[in-house]
């Protein structure tokens, strides 16, 4: 589902030759995988992340994304292949405080059948018509996960997307991620801070000064029985 190739990313700073956040990634997440990235602060990870879904250009190296070279479309290509074929889901659920949960899953289109019964199958049906103020971070966090998947997307990249929340309400989110893999053969890649993450995932990947420092696939656990 995802391959990236010798990926190099060097930001612009006032310093002659800039500064290097990733020498060389490699990496290949296999299609309905839940794959975690971890490492320190300053190791890459939200950067890896942008690159892997076309939000910041590369300067060397490449990305294909179901097959589709992401850093050799046009920026038109590219901002319409994030818009259709790719989902987000950050920290802040990024959901607009005037419309409903409903109307933010929908945005510029309409609430799929299948997407408001999962909204009923995962405890927030009933707030739907809720705005978000008025509702949970882990059910306004379950409502960006619906707007994501209402454009069909087969592909999450999540970063941090239980940083703001309990640990109740963490647990659920993870839970919907991991059944979307699972059962839905959605491509889940995460970054966290959050070791226990870990438990749960079938791919993790451990960076460190912009490299990969270590790479497993584990057995998962059910999220359900994690003790967060």
């Amino acid at each position: 589902m995802i391959v990236a190739q010798d990926l190099v990313k060097t930001y612009a700073t006032g310093g002659a030759g800039g500064t290097p956040v990733l020498h060389g990634v490699d990496l290949h997440v296999r299609q309905g995988s839940f794959c975690t990235i971890l490492g320190p602060s300053g190791s890459g990870k939200s950067t890896l992340l942008s690159c892997l879904s076309g939000l910041e250009p590369v300067d060397a190296g490449s990305v294909r994304v179901g097959g589709r070279d992401v850093h050799g479309m046009s920026r038109r290509e590219r901002d319409a292949f994030r818009r259709d074929g790719i989902g987000f889901v950050f920290q802040d659920h990024n959901l607009i405080g005037d419309l409903t949960l409903l109307e933010n899953i929908g945005l510029d289109r309409a609430v799929r059948t299948e997407v408001e019964q999962t909204a009923h199958a995962w405890g927030i049906g009933h707030v739907l018509h809720h705005f978000p103020a008025h509702c949970s971070g882990g059910q306004r966090q379950k409502a960006a996960i619906l707007r994501a998947l209402n454009k069909r997307s087969d592909v999450l990249f999540c970063d941090e997307p239980t940083g703001a929340l309990d640990a109740a309400s963490g647990r659920d989110v993870l839970t919907v991620l991991q059944d979307l893999s699972r059962t839905a053969g959605v491509t889940v890649v995460m970054i966290t801070h959050n070791e226990k993450v870990t438990a749960i995932s079938d791919h993790v990947v451990r960076l460190r000064d912009g490299r990969v420092t270590h790479e497993t696939r584990p057995v998962p656990a059910d999220a359900r029985e994690v003790d967060w």
